[in-house]
């Protein structure tokens, strides 16, 4: 397959725009690419909300501990009963917590009745004060190991998509300038060679470009 000049300019415009596209609009645009080329790996990072903090909770009583969480966090929270007895573990809202301290009727996002050893994840569906509520129901104290930490998930580019803009650029400039080059030059074509004639004296040919006959010496003029 030949390629031509053209096809060489042409797509080294393209890759200039495309590198332009991609400084304007950040490498992110080709995460999704990425993703399916294996060039991209993905780091959970945990940050402390609530560091491993020991809870008492008094006998047929309860205790809480609160964080204030945005819609887009990610928490994962871990509790260990120190006695190896169970407690009955709850997450509520700032509204419904006021409503079960009442006694009223109040919707939980996570229950476990009986809890020992439990790890938990979930995602706040808005901003606010979330409570996580160690409820006894025993006649006897409950001491309780609790912590809370903020999943973070970290894209890492490789070096290929991470600095794309640049490649495209460089690449796009050098096939444009190619290109160009290539459509300077002139095509060299050789003159035809003169037509052959026959002496109108005696008949003899002749190699063109001649003026006088190679046989009788005349000129045909």
């Amino acid at each position: 397959m030949r390629i031509t000049r053209r096809t060489i300019l042409t797509v080294g415009l393209l890759l200039v725009l495309a590198g332009f596209f991609v400084f304007n609009q950040g490498v992110q645009v080709l995460v999704p690419v990425a993703e399916l080329a294996g060039l991209v790996s993905h780091v959970q990072n945990e940050t402390p909300v609530i560091a491993a903090t020991l809870i008492s909770i008094p006998p047929s009583n309860h205790s809480y501990i609160s964080a204030d969480l945005s819609s887009s966090d990610r928490v994962q929270g871990t509790l260990q009963v120190s006695d190896g007895r169970e407690i009955a573990f709850y997450i509520m809202n700032e509204g419904n917590f006021s409503q079960w301290r009442s006694g009223r009727p109040s919707a939980v996002i996570l229950a476990k009745p009986l809890a020992i050893s439990y790890n938990f994840t979930f995602t706040p569906k808005a901003v606010g004060t979330y409570y996580f509520v160690f409820d006894n129901q025993d006649t006897s104290r409950r001491v309780v190991i609790f912590s809370l930490n903020l999943i973070k998930d970290n894209v890492s580019l490789s070096p290929i998509i991470e600095y794309a803009e640049y490649e495209l650029l460089a690449v796009g400039l050098l096939l444009s300038a190619l290109g160009l080059k290539l459509g300077g030059k002139k095509r060299v074509t050789e003159a035809p060679a003169a037509a052959g004639w026959s002496c109108k004296f005696c008949g003899t040919e002749n190699a063109g470009g001649q003026t006088f006959c190679s046989k009788c010496g005349r000129s045909q003029k």
